[in-house]
């Protein structure tokens, strides 16, 4: 068996180097490769920024507009029904939203995304005010609801020499009416908080746990995010108080044909609307994961860099 001196163990221990040097020259990304990968990243960030204003937008512009009516005993419970329609439309928006929320919460516990931490946070924190913008909107709709009012049940209609005729009170009528979708928006809203109060709290409860072992930079990140958690958790009980309170916006009653004409806008605006949410959440996932690919190059570029 024919064995290598140690001058030549030492040269093919350095030709290896040399060749997987000469690899890792040709598998790292060029500055060129990067700058297109970057501008992947910033064009997919502009459409959703992009999309999502031009969201928000036209839902204040409805729910404004939507706010702002309420029912005349010609519209009869036209106006309070697309308002019920209105705040499930935005519970659900909460729900999806929150799922999303949620994903990255957990990847600030274990990280598998190959993001990174400053971009998990500015992604729950972006989450975290869409969320509040829909509970407030769903309050504040729920408050253009009317209230109860003392209405008596049967009004005079004449006189004669039996004594006053009655008849059934048609504002009484409308009022009991209306203020059933009242009574149950109220509840629903009621129980939606208190849930996000309990699931707020367990959600602390696990970031609290996720102390135990993390090193100090994540349990800085983690602490951050108790903190925020309990800032919610405060916001909620606020709104909870608020939403109880009976109290009720000032509307202009409309008639059946203005609340007919309304209801059509709606469902158009809305079918619109729900196509650009597919749109905006099809081109979040996307970015997440350009993003994600963009930090592994980077990472990659910067170990072929260093000494």
């Amino acid at each position: 068996m024919h064995h290598k001196s140690p001058l030549q163990l030492v040269a093919v221990v350095v030709a290896f180097v040399a060749f997987s040097g000469v690899f890792s020259i040709v598998a790292a990304p060029s500055d060129a490769a990067l700058a297109a990968r970057q501008q992947r990243v910033d064009l997919l960030r502009d459409e959703i920024k992009a999309t999502d204003q031009s969201i928000e937008s036209r839902i204040d512009v409805l729910l404004g507009a939507l706010k702002s009516v309420g029912d005349s005993k010609d519209s009869r419970t036209k106006v309070a029904r697309m308002k019920e329609d209105t705040m499930t439309a935005l519970k659900r928006n909460i729900e999806y939203i929150q799922r999303k929320r949620d994903a990255l919460v957990e990847e600030l516990r274990r990280p598998t995304m190959g993001l990174t931490e400053d971009q998990v946070k500015r992604g729950v924190a972006f989450f975290n005010d869409r969320i509040e913008k829909r509970v407030e909107q769903i309050i504040a709709i729920q408050k253009s609801l009317p209230t109860h009012k003392d209405y008596d049940r049967y009004k005079v209609t004449g006189d004669s020499w039996a004594g006053p005729t009655y008849a059934v009170n048609e504002d009484y009528t409308q009022n009991q009416q209306v203020t059933g979708y009242t009574n149950s928006s109220r509840k629903g809203i009621e129980t939606g908080l208190r849930t996000s109060i309990d699931r707020l709290d367990r959600q602390k409860r696990t970031l609290t746990s996720a102390l135990t072992g993390a090193d100090a930079a994540r349990a800085v990140a983690l602490r951050t995010e108790i903190a925020k958690t309990d800032a919610l958790i405060a916001e909620r009980r606020k709104q909870l108080a608020t939403a109880l309170a009976p109290v009720e916006t000032p509307t202009r009653k409309i008639g059946a044909r203005e609340a007919a004409d309304l209801d059509k806008a709606m469902r158009t605006s809305i079918d619109d609307l729900r196509r650009d949410f597919t749109t905006l959440f099809a081109r979040y996932s996307a970015f997440l994961q350009e993003v994600a690919s963009l930090n592994a190059v980077k990472g990659a570029a910067a170990k072929t860099k260093m000494p």
